[in-house]
C-alpha cells in the first residue's frame, strides 16, 4: 500500500467521505495465481513468482487499495499451523489445516502461537522481510512503516 493509499484509507476510517470514494479489495491467493498464470503450489512456495504476481496485481489495479497488501500467508493453513495443525498442500487446490481438536472444550489445551517459531507464521514474517525491499522499489509500499501503523 503506498503512502498515498494508506493516509485515504486512514481518513475514511476516520469517517471522512472522500470524492471519489477509493476502492479497496481484498487480495489474497484465491484468485492472485490462476490470474497470473500459476499453480497455487508454485504461487505459495516460490518467493519469486509470489512477488513477481503480487506485483502485477498492483501494477494491473494501480488506483485500487489492497487489503492487507501482499498476500503473504499460505492459503489459510498459516494460523491453525501455529497451533499444532497439520496442513495438506495440493498441487491445484488451496491448502488446508487438518483438524487439531475434537472438541471446542479443548480449545484450553492451546499454547499461544510465537510468530518467531510456530508453524507457519516464521515463513510468513520472513518472505516480508526479504521482499520488503523489491515491494519499495516497485513503487506499491512505502519506504518506511505508515504512519498510524502497528
Amino acid at each position: 500500500m503506498t503512502d498515498s493509499q494508506w493516509e485515504q484509507l486512514l481518513r475514511v476510517l476516520a469517517g471522512e467521505v472522500l470524492d471519489p470514494p477509493p476502492v479497496g479489495l481484498i487480495v489474497d491467493s484465491p484468485w492472485l495465481p490462476g490470474w497470473a498464470g500459476f499453480s497455487i503450489l508454485d504461487y505459495l512456495t516460490d518467493e519469486q513468482v509470489w512477488l513477481e504476481v503480487n506485483l502485477k496485481a498492483c501494477r494491473r489495479f494501480p488506483g485500487i487499495m489492497f487489503l492487507p497488501g501482499f498476500w503473504a500467508e499460505y492459503g489459510m493453513s498459516t494460523e491453525p499451523s501455529a497451533f499444532g495443525c497439520k496442513c495438506v498442500w495440493p498441487e491445484r487446490e488451496f491448502p488446508y489445516p487438518e483438524r487439531v481438536l475434537d472438541d471446542l472444550t479443548q480449545v484450553g489445551r492451546l499454547k499461544r502461537p510465537d510468530c518467531r517459531r510456530d508453524g507457519l507464521l516464521p515463513f510468513v514474517v520472513k518472505r516480508l522481510e526479504h521482499a520488503r525491499p523489491a515491494i519499495v522499489r516497485g513503487g506499491t509500499a512505502s519506504a518506511s512503516p505508515p504512519r498510524g501503523a502497528r
